[in-house]
């Protein structure tokens, strides 16, 4: 319920993409707790009906200037007393009347009510969104602080293919995310996140690996960005989809994501060790696959590269939060962790609880510093605990 007790205006004009709107409704209500009162222009009213926008955000919709009651103030409550006016999708017509004033409708009224609290997410055909017209509106409007969502690279309804399709709904959930909630804690700053398993291959289709889904990183590489920061995640094979606006490396083994870390040493101002480095690898790979045959009855084994450690050595300004799984005497092993290997923080799970560590969408952690000052997370989704690693170690390191 990342949203709630925020009020959103919702404006819907006309474009076929409107359709997704529907489902974004649902998703900011349902599963976010916004309240959300939405209008619709003419034409948007042409593409679809009302009723399914009254049904999932469980209020009226509004659709004239003057068709309701306490109308000669609503078209001032819609723009005033919300948190946010979000136009999803906007056109190239609705930007172009807000860079020129225009209010010759509810939804055009509004927006200039609520003047940047207004957030566009585009869509529109390639050819009009890339027309120096409209990009000047856009940049006029940017100047301004009114928020954008770009549109995504596809297939447009016109069947042509570019620049124009409305971004997704996580992506558009998201950004509302970071404008209502960001707090700007990692403004300026420049955040590595590493996430996910590595893969030590024995041959060329089998490796050992831990089970490890990235979904702590993940989050933690989200909330960085919510809080302003310049995020790069780098990530070993994981499931889950590619976050957006982040800088994504992909990497396989544990070689390869130290080359990539240590490419950030001396620039990066927070480390986030997230990833499950797998700490064995074959001392010996081959190319080709190994036929059952010709298996060997032991596998003779090298320790994998300590990735804290050469990091640590290459940057002695970056703050480093580190991450420890351990199940027997995890304080005083994590402790150690800390540091031996230069460590600001470090981050406690014990994946023998039910609901912690590995692949649940859930976590319980312990964090100490290298004060000993430690904070206990009590059990929750990952993102909330990504949320609040990040704000503790921000208030620790504000402390005289």
């Amino acid at each position: 319920m990342i949203l709630k007790n925020k009020k959103i205006t919702l404006g819907l004009t006309g474009g076929i993409a409107i359709y997704k709107s529907a489902a974004l409704l649902r998703r900011l209500v349902n599963d976010n707790g916004a309240e959300v009162v939405v209008i619709m222009t003419e034409a948007a009213r042409k593409f679809m009906t009302p009723l399914i926008f009254e049904t999932f955000s469980g209020q009226p919709v509004v659709t004239e200037m003057f068709s309701r009651e306490k109308v000669y103030t609503r078209h001032i409550d819609l723009g005033r007393d919300v948190d946010m006016v979000l136009v999803c999708p906007a056109t190239a017509n609705i930007v172009a009347k807000t860079a020129h004033g225009i209010a010759d409708d509810m939804l055009s009224t509004v927006i200039l009510t609520a003047g940047n609290k207004t957030v566009f997410a585009l869509a529109m055909n390639d050819r009009m969104y890339a027309n120096p017209i409209t990009r000047a509106n856009i940049r006029k409007l940017k100047d301004l602080g009114y928020g954008f969502i770009e549109p995504e690279y596809g297939d447009l309804a016109c069947k042509d293919v570019g620049k124009g399709r409305l971004a997704d709904e996580q992506t558009v959930i998201n950004y509302i995310d970071r404008r209502l909630n960001g707090k700007n804690l990692l403004q300026g700053k420049k955040v590595v996140v590493t996430a996910g398993p590595t893969r030590e291959y024995i041959d060329a289709v089998r490796f050992i690996s831990n089970r490890s889904s990235g979904k702590m990183g993940y989050a933690l590489a989200e909330e960085a960005v919510k809080e302003g920061a310049d995020v790069t995640l780098i990530t070993g094979p994981t499931a889950l989809s590619l976050p957006k606006d982040i800088v994504t490396v992909r990497v396989e083994s544990a070689e390869e994501m130290q080359k990539r870390l240590l490419e950030h040493a001396g620039t990066a101002d927070f480390l986030f060790m997230a990833a499950a480095v797998e700490d064995i690898a074959p001392a010996e790979q081959v190319s080709s696959k190994l036929k059952k045959s010709g298996l060997p009855e032991a596998l003779k084994l090298r320790v994998s590269p300590d990735l804290l450690l050469s990091f640590r050595a290459a940057d002695k300004r970056c703050c480093i939060v580190g991450f420890s799984v351990e199940m027997e005497d995890g304080e005083a092993r994590s402790l150690k962790k800390m540091d031996t290997k230069g460590m600001d923080f470090i981050v406690w799970n014990d994946p023998s609880k039910t609901g912690t560590g590995f692949e649940f969408d859930t976590n319980e952690v312990t964090i100490f510093a290298k004060d000993r000052s430690e904070w206990h997370l009590p059990m929750t989704d990952k993102r909330e605990i990504a949320r609040q690693i990040i704000n503790r170690i921000i208030e620790h390191g504000r402390k005289p």
